[in-house]
Order: C-alpha cells, then structure tokens, then sequence
C-alpha cells in the first residue's frame, strides 16, 4: 500500500477496534490475576503471530517484597510475549506494552460502557490495552508498505507494569540492547499531551520490631513498635525536599492488635520519587544512614526492605530526537503533539537507563487511569495509529542518525 492508502486503511479499522477493545475491556487482568493474564496471553497472540517472523511465551521472573506485617513474601507474576520481525535489519524498533491493569478480579470495576459516541468508560481501555491496539494497528499498515525491509522491530508485552515490572525488568533491558529506538504504548493526556522527562521511583517497607507486653500488668517491660516506627516515619518524611522535586510519600501503615498489649511490630510502606539518578543514590544513603542511628539509639529494632526500580527518565539527544520526528509526524496528520515533564513512571523509565531512546505514551487519548472512572476517547484509536506508523516510516529512512547517536554514547 502506499502511505495515503495505509492511513485510509488504519481509519476503516476503527470501528473494528472499537468493538475488540470492548472484548478485551470485559477481561478482566489485575496483575495478581493469573489466569486472567493468561487469557489476555492468548488474545493478543492470536492478534499478533500473523504478522510476526516468531513468538516467544518467557516466564517473567518472582520477586521477594515485605508485606504489611513484616514477612517477606514471593510473588509470581504473568507471563511475557514476545514477537519479533527481521531481526537482521539495519534498524531495530522494540515496542513495548503491559497486558496488566491495577483492578484485581473482586473490584468492581470490570465492563466497558459507552458514555457518549467517543467517549469509551472500562478497565484497561486507556491503560494500557487501547494502547496495545493501536501498536498492533501501527504495526500491521507497515508491514503491508514497500518499503520496511531496513527496519526490523520487536514487541514485549509484559503483565507486571503496574507493580514496577519486577518479574519483567531484566527481560526489558535485555531487548532494549538490541534495539536503536523504543516506543511505548501508555495513553496520552485527554488532550494528546505526551510525556518528556519522567521522576524515578522506589518503594521500600520498613518493619518496626519492639516487645509485647500487657498493657496494664508489665506496661514497663514493652517496647512499642508503632510509637517507635511512628518517630521514623517522621525522619523519612523530613527526607522529602519539593525544591528538587524529591519526595517521599508515606503510604501504608500496619501494626497492633489488642489495646491492652503493647504492639511488638509495626510496619510502613512509603515511595520514593526523584527527578536526578544523583538524588536517588543520596537519598538511599540518608536511609542507610538514619537505620544504622534507629538500631543504635532505640530499644526497638528495624529493617528496610525494597529498592528503586525505576530510574529517573530524563532527556537524551536520542530522545529529543524522536520527539521532534513524532511532532513532524504529527504536523504532516494535523495534529499538535507536544510534551511535558511528569512525576509518573513507566517501562520507558527504564528502558532509557538501559540506553535506549523512548517516546513512552504512543498510545490512546484518555484519563482517570487506576481509577474506576477510566476513560478513553474511541477516535484516538486511529489517529495514533496514523501516528505511530508515521514514527515507524521515519526510524525505517532515517534510523541511522540514532544508531549513530547510540554508538558514539
């Protein structure tokens, strides 16, 4: 086809879309759902193997985390697609996607709903499986073009997005060093703003150990663990610096049972986010720092558990880059696309430590994502497909400028 007749076909597939959005809406695949994840597997493979050169189901790996009462728990997580397409092209595309959503199988929060005619209610509509359909569409006008023999590309579709990409992160990084560019399919701002620079994250758990006693009998002999944890907290919070765009968000909190015994445990979980891979690595020594002062000086004990997980996104020459292409991309359709700075993560966070140039919200017009007022607008479904295969066209004639850009890093 040639490229007016690959943008009239992405726009006689919109109703289609439409409709297979619904379907895979009505699934429902909160990250701890397995076997909801695995019927998402199933869809999008069938969506996916015709178009792909080979396909490849890698199981995601566990991760150990500390619960609300201080144990340490293993997770397992969903499985992995993988399709690839001439990986012996000169330029290679990774486009990288989440199957998961964050509505666990009793919420109730589970079918898609039409609000008016171009407005799509449900979960997953906008985070991310819209987003998926419109990578799959993207991929598909392509692939029916003359002219993609220089470019090669994968998909990884991973089921652990929402929890931080724990089981899938080494799986993410190991792609992203075969590729040149990376494309990232969560949805846009309503108003078709995308991302630029994004703050890094960490979540971390810290347990609080005192000693039970009766509260009225030996009230002397406890040591209280949520008084003790409650002083710590106080400290971690102090920790938050607005100037720099560090903060750190006390989440959770657990501990106690009876009134009448003094609490032995108490934990709290808290995040961590950061606009400099710098602040990241000062702030975990402050934490280092200040566990050593609560075991030395308190009659409790403590423990801290977690990690950053994603690094700060910022801004590359292989980044700006591409976002100037996407906005060329955009004028040549009509459309302004334009960027700004978010406090949100995402796998694009690290796939762009890994060194590879991302622009990470390719996919549909929506918002209140994590919410049970997830929306999504049905028309962005073609239009950032249209865009997404103008990216494409671009990185198939002129990717060497960031192959060149990614050797000389």
């Amino acid at each position: 086809m040639s490229a007016n007749e690959s943008l009239n076909w992405i726009d006689s597939q919109q109703s289609a879309l439409v409709e297979t959005l619904k379907e895979l809406s009505a699934i429902n695949s909160g990250t701890g759902n397995l076997n909801g994840l695995a019927s998402m597997e199933a869809a999008f493979s069938d969506l996916f193997t015709p178009i792909a050169d080979s396909v490849e189901v890698i199981v995601s790996e566990e991760a150990e985390h500390a619960d609300l009462e201080g144990n340490l728990q293993t997770t397992r997580y969903g499985n992995m697609l993988k399709f690839s397409k001439r990986p012996e092209a000169p330029i290679q595309v990774l486009l990288v996607g989440h199957m998961d959503t964050v509505f666990p199988i009793d919420h109730p929060f589970q079918s898609p709903t039409e609000i008016d005619d171009n407005v799509l209610k449900g979960p997953g509509v906008a985070d991310m499986k819209g987003g998926i359909l419109v990578m799959h569409t993207a991929l598909r006008a392509f692939e029916n073009e003359s002219t993609n023999d220089q470019l090669g590309w994968q998909v990884l579709l991973n089921a652990d997005e929402e929890t931080g990409s724990h089981g899938s992160k080494d799986a993410l990084v190991a792609a992203a060093g075969t590729a040149h560019a990376g494309m990232i399919y969560e949805p846009a701002l309503a108003d078709g703003t995308l991302s630029r620079a994004r703050k890094g994250s960490g979540n971390f758990t810290l347990v609080a150990h005192g000693r039970s006693a009766h509260a009225g009998r030996e009230f002397e002999k406890g040591e209280n663990a949520i008084l003790a944890l409650s002083q710590a907290m106080g400290q971690l919070a102090a920790l938050t610096d607005l100037s720099r765009g560090l903060t750190v968000n006390i989440a959770r909190v657990s501990g106690g049972t009876a009134f009448n015994v003094v609490p032995d445990t108490a934990v709290c979980q808290f995040n961590i986010r950061c606009v400099r891979s710098e602040d990241q690595i000062e702030v975990k020594q402050q934490m280092d720092s200040l566990l050593q002062q609560w075991n030395k000086d308190s009659r409790a004990s403590f423990e801290l558990h977690g990690k950053f997980t994603r690094p700060p996104k910022e801004v590359s020459p292989g980044h700006q880059l591409m976002m100037e292409w996407l906005q060329d991309c955009g004028a040549q359709l009509g459309v302004d696309v334009a960027f700004k700075d978010t406090g949100g993560c995402c796998d694009g966070n690290n796939l762009a430590a890994a060194g590879l140039p991302n622009i990470d919200t390719l996919g549909v017009l929506g918002g209140h994502i994590h919410t049970d007022q997830e929306f999504m607008l049905m028309d962005s479904l073609a239009q950032r497909a249209k865009l997404s295969l103008g990216l494409l066209q671009r990185l198939a004639t002129e990717g060497e400028q960031l192959v060149t850009l990614r050797e000389g890093a």
